[in-house]
């Protein structure tokens, strides 16, 4: 059965930028097996114009756009919209569990489409581990 996967902003930046973690984590190299995986097996990545506004504080436009487009080629890659009621509750969730409302908005739209949510950012998303599923790439690729 296919995968839907919605992927945490570090984790793309993990893969452009062939980033590694403390203790020399090679964080890129996950990333990019993971995308790797993703493709072969057609699996699905959903993601937000909330993505696209955290990645263009670290890219261009044009560079957000190239980074995605072979995804898109594939139609591996989903668009998915974000609506009003998402914020009240991303706005919500944040106050009840003091987490950042861009994490709590990355959280209901990963509940809300049925999607595994991928980070390396284990301890910021723990307190959602009652609303959806939480994993690391090498978790995927392991």
């Amino acid at each position: 059965m296919a995968e839907k996967y919605y992927i945490d902003t570090c984790i793309w930046r993990d893969h452009y930028e062939n980033r590694f973690g403390p203790q020399g984590r090679p964080l890129g190299n996950y990333a990019t097996k993971l995308f790797t995986k993703i493709m072969k097996d057609k699996d699905t990545i959903i993601f937000s114009n909330h993505i696209i506004y955290e990645m263009e504080k670290a890219f261009t436009p044009e560079q957000v756009e190239e980074m995605f487009q072979i995804l898109f080629l594939m139609k591996i890659l989903k668009k998915i919209e974000i609506i009003k009621d998402d914020w009240e509750e991303a706005k919500k969730i944040a106050q009840e569990r003091d987490v950042s409302k861009s994490d709590s908005l990355h959280a209901i739209l990963a509940r809300n489409n049925n999607a595994i949510l991928i980070t390396q950012n284990l301890k910021d998303f723990e307190k959602f581990s009652d609303m959806i599923t939480i994993k690391r790439p090498e978790d995927i690729i392991s």
